[in-house]
């Protein structure tokens, strides 16, 4: 019975005590194991902790050397390093500060590290100052121990003494001490310092010197000193400490509580005092990386761990919509208020009474009664917005139901006895989601369909254009000339009341800004975004100039649960969004809890450690870079270039863009992973580049790796220039062959056109002959019109006058049968020249020549024509001509010369005689024709002896004689023809003929 009311007071003093606050469920640090279980590490066993002035972490394993950049582990091992001859790797010597680190393999290998890449050296060349020796100790051989300072100058441990010297290896001082395996040496800010037999002594300048370490108790503790990095842990009661020298005096800094090292197999420490992190490593469980939480995350006492709005509670506390009131210390027990709610509103008006609502209704807390009792306003529609104006006016905004329209309501006070009612003010044409006022009358608002001005007493409505199709969530305006805004869909922008500007910002690369809930400014210049995906920090300083223009960059630091949240998604939708409280701690609302943390207290891990090429693998063969030069050949496949840049804090920070320029060149592009490939490069030198941001001033750092692909032999200068002057040569040989080929061609070109010339010349003079003979024949076609029409002409006439006197003397028979016969044998002839005439145009035209005939014939057949008509004139006519002369002149052209010149005498010749002759001489033919009638005039007789002279030409062409014709048809037959002609004397016409010849 006494124990039991023992053990009731002891639970109801605990219960007492934590009445008010329960502590938050998360731990204070974040605990990150690394081991062989998760292939990070090639063994457990961790025996040695560095990292160099690279930023590179280096482990030392029983199964290899391991380099650790903050993201991923490289093991360099007998595989990859080149004279390493097992893997089982030693502890690190040397010093950090001057880039000289060494470790020996259990095979005594000496491994480099040297610009954070390991090499297998000869011990020949280390320098003296980090040479290792040995010598006999109390008859037992060990190794020389050297602990090097910052400038590498040094302590040597033999022989019972402490040594030091320079780094030029001459000795500064010598001191008595006598040390055993149980003594540990250790440097803190390069004083040296050891621990034996419980206490701890230093050394300066050869004088030893007792030391102690405030709060460090007698005994039950264990010391791991850090040589190489200068750090010594001191682990006692489950806790890590950091030895640290402050004026002269020695003491512990905490930097992990409640860890049990002895159950971990903790043989090796670093502690990363630039980013606050410490690890540890274990002789059987791997490594482990131990990170302060940045965040307080409180998880409440809340039905679902869920919270929306709050509103500040004092200065360092906040008040949510369960009741609940948060502190760093965690959460109250005891609510302030008990009321159903949907959590999304919660207002504190100037009366202090504190407003919420749930679905249509709206409810106000009454100070006046502890918050006990409340008064309750139902509406038709939601009801999604409660405000107080400057002015202290209360407002509600409505969602109507079905429709993207909503009202607003305000407050209304009719009597003072009477609970006043909410009265519509204006309809809206929108849902309103978030409401500030800055100024009086302006009420900036949010919707479901972008940002807006209202100005409530006009009741007028601008829309801010810029920001529109998108649905706000939250507004924060400090300043009047900057008012930001978060949206759902779109990230947050910036807006200016003054000049209408609207700077929508660049959003992550996770893309996870594009549903921004709530924006708050800490008291240091920074900007805090909550979204669905984490909380952002962003410089104010860094934004405002990216809105004009100063820069093309923002740089967003990003925090998720690694950094102390219980989830990543935060919650908005609700206002407040977030809070700044009076003490400057931030608070934002999450789907576990409320986060509650101090911006100064945040240790901000940047990524500015520089870049690094560290090796490239040609071919699925590894290949060194030297001097941020790799050089290829000219015929590789494909080649892994692998990018790092040492970061230790959240890996969406750390955002590497790469570009290649050269003969193939790209733009710039985030770097997936920490490598990139290429395959098949075109010769030439590329230039690939890669930056990152590196803080919030939004500055790049570059690193550059030059790439050399050669050419092979045939894209060579000199195999261009030798296929050039092959190339000339052929050119000249070709073009040389090719005019002596078109010279042959043009001689036998030439040769043809001659051919072709002369054949065209003989055409076109044949053609000009045709011409002619076409001209002469057209000609003579009219000449033979007229000599036809002079020839029927005769007989018709003589047919006319016959018949005339037939009719004048019908009565005398003799008479009459005289003139009919007469007009039988005109008419009989009349046909027999009209069918000579027909048969004279079945002859071609170009034939001057017939068969053999009778020239004695031919002017008798002539005669016989003329011979009544020549009675009828009392006119005689002989034909003398030879019997025995044959021609073969065209028969009808000359019958028609004939005619003609026997009609002339007839018509001339009265009472006459007209005689025909001929004469042969060689192989000429002549035709005489004489009469005795009236002869012709001199100018007559001149015109046809001399054809050339054209002076009596027309007085000629007036006296109708047939002699042009007669002229003109000698032409054609090649002849001549002479007159002899005296007037009242007669003619003699004279008509000379070549004979042709028979072939």
């Amino acid at each position: 019975m006494p124990f039991s009311k023992s053990l009731y007071l002891f639970f109801a003093v605990f219960f007492s005590i934590t009445s008010l606050f329960s502590q938050q469920e998360s731990r204070d640090y974040d605990i990150i194991w690394h081991s062989a279980d998760d292939n990070s590490l090639p063994q457990n066993s961790v025996k040695s902790i560095i990292k160099d002035k690279y930023g590179f972490l280096w482990l030392s394993t029983e199964n290899g050397l391991v380099r650790y950049d903050g993201n991923k582990f490289k093991v360099f091992n007998i595989e990859n390093l080149k004279g390493l001859r097992t893997n089982r790797i030693s502890y690190f010597k040397g010093t950090t500060f001057t880039d000289s680190i060494y470790v020996f393999s259990d095979f005594s290998d000496l491994i480099l590290i040297k610009k954070n890449k390991p090499s297998v050296i000869s011990e020949n060349k280390i320098p003296e100052s980090f040479r290792l020796t040995n010598h006999l100790h109390k008859g037992k051989r060990v190794s020389v121990p050297k602990i090097h300072k910052k400038d590498n100058s040094y302590f040597s441990l033999k022989n019972g003494t402490v040594v030091a010297y320079t780094k030029n290896n001459s000795q500064l001082w010598k001191v008595d001490y006598d040390s055993d395996d149980t003594t540990v040496f250790f440097l803190v800010d390069d004083v040296l310092y050891s621990y034996k037999n419980g206490k701890f002594v230093r050394f300066v300048n050869g004088k030893i010197y007792f030391a102690s370490i405030e709060g460090l108790p007698t005994k039950g503790f264990t010391i791991f000193p850090n040589t190489v990095s200068q750090q010594t842990f001191i682990a006692f009661d489950n806790t890590v400490y950091l030895l640290e020298r402050h004026q002269e005096k020695l003491k512990l800094r905490v930097l992990l509580k409640n860890f049990d090292i002895a159950k971990n197999n903790i043989i090796s420490y670093y502690y990363d005092s630039q980013n606050d992190i410490l690890y540890m490593g274990s002789s059987t469980n791997g490594l482990l990386i131990v990170k302060k939480k940045k965040f307080n995350s409180i998880i409440g006492n809340n039905k679902n761990g869920v919270y929306y709005a709050q509103i500040p509670h004092g200065t360092d506390s906040f008040l949510t919509t369960s009741g609940e009131i948060f502190s760093n210390e965690g959460v109250q027990e005891k609510r302030v208020f008990i009321k159903d709610n949907d959590n999304y509103i919660l207002l504190k008006d100037r009366n202090g009474d504190l407003w919420t609502k749930e679905e249509n209704k709206i409810y106000r807390l009454n100070k006046s009664t502890n918050f006990t009792t409340s008064d309750t306003w139902s509406f038709e529609d939601r009801v999604i917005l409660i405000f107080e104006t400057r002015a202290g006016e209360i407002l509600a905004g409505t969602a109507m139901t079905g429709a993207p329209d909503g009202k607003l309501y305000q407050l209304k006070h009719s009597e003072p006895s009477k609970k006043p009612s909410f009265k519509l003010s204006m309809m809206l044409p929108f849902n309103p989601t978030y409401m500030l006022e800055i100024e009086d009358n302006i009420l900036w608002t949010g919707s479901h369909l972008g940002f807006h001005k209202i100005y409530y007493k006009e009741k007028k409505i601008e829309n801010i254009r810029q920001i529109s199709n998108t649905y706000v969530r939250s507004i924060y305006i400090e300043n009047p000339a900057e008012i930001w805004v978060t949206t759902y869909e779109k990230g947050f922008f910036l807006y200016n009341q003054f000049t209408k500007k609207t700077t929508h910002f660049p959003i992550d690369r996770n893309r996870y800004l594009l549903s921004s809930h709530c924006i708050i400014e800490d008291q240091n210049g920074y900007l805090w975004v909550s979204t669905n995906k984490g909380l952002f920090q962003a410089s104010k300083k860094n934004l405002l100039n990216y809105s004009q223009g100063k820069t093309d960059n923002v740089y967003y630091q990003y925090y998720d649960k690694s950094d102390g949240f219980y989830t990543n998604e935060f919650n908005g939708g609700c206002q407040p969004c977030g809070l700044k409280l009076g003490n400057n701690a931030l608070s934002f609302p999450s789907m576990r809890g409320n986060i509650l943390f101090f911006p100064e207290n945040i240790k901000l891990l940047l990524p500015d450690n520089e870049i690094y090429f560290q090796e490239a693998e040609v071919d699925n063969r590894t290949q060194e870079i030297n001097n941020d030069t790799l050089l290829l050949n000219n015929d590789f496949g494909r080649v892994r270039l692998f990018i790092n840049s040492p970061y230790y804090g959240n890996p969406n920070n750390l955002n590497i863009e790469i570009r290649l320029q050269g003969p193939i060149s790209q733009k710039w592009t985030p770097l997936k992973g920490d490598e990139i490939s290429y395959t098949s490069l075109p010769h030439g030198t590329y230039y690939l580049t890669a930056r990152k941001l590196t803080g919030f001033d939004s500055g790049y750092k570059y690193k550059t790796l030059i790439i050399i692909v050669p050419p092979a032999f045939y894209q060579t200068i000199w195999f261009t220039i030798l296929m050039l002057l092959c190339g000339i040569t052929f050119i000249f040989y070709t073009i040389k062959m090719r005019i002596r080929y078109i010279r042959r061609k043009n001689v036998l070109l030439e040769k043809k056109i001659a051919e072709q010339t002369f054949q065209l010349r003989h055409t076109i003079s044949t053609l000009r002959n045709t011409k002619e003979k076409l001209s002469e024949e057209i000609i003579n076609h009219k000449k033979l019109i007229r000599t036809i029409t002079h020839d029927i002409k005769s007989p018709l006439r003589f047919l006319a006058l016959t018949g005339k006197h037939a009719y004048q003397n019908s009565n005398n028979k003799e008479t009459v049968e005289e003139d009919l016969k007469s007009i039988y044998t005109s008419s009989f002839q009349l046909y027999h020249f009209v069918d000579n005439l027909l048969e004279y145009t079945k002859v071609s035209k170009q034939e001057n020549s017939s068969e053999p005939y009778s020239l004695y014939r031919l002017a008798e057949e002539k005669i016989q024509i003329f011979l009544n008509i020549a009675s009828s004139q009392k006119t005689e006519i002989v034909n003398k001509i030879d019997p025995a002369i044959l021609l073969s002149t065209n028969k009808l052209l000359l019958s028609i010369i004939i005619h003609n010149l026997l009609d002339n005498a007839i018509k001339n010749t009265f009472n006459g005689r007209i005689v025909f002759t001929s004469a042969k001489k060689e192989d000429t033919i002549f035709i005489r024709i004489k009469d005795t009638g009236k002869g012709m005039s001199a100018e007559l007789l001149d015109f046809y002896n001399n054809p050339k002279n054209a002076k009596t030409q027309e007085n000629i062409k007036k006296t109708g004689m047939g002699l042009p014709m007669i002229a003109e048809l000698l032409i054609i037959l090649n002849g001549n023809m002479y007159i002899e002609s005296e007037l009242l004397q007669g003619t003699e016409i004279t008509i000379s003929l070549q004979e042709e010849k028979n072939s």
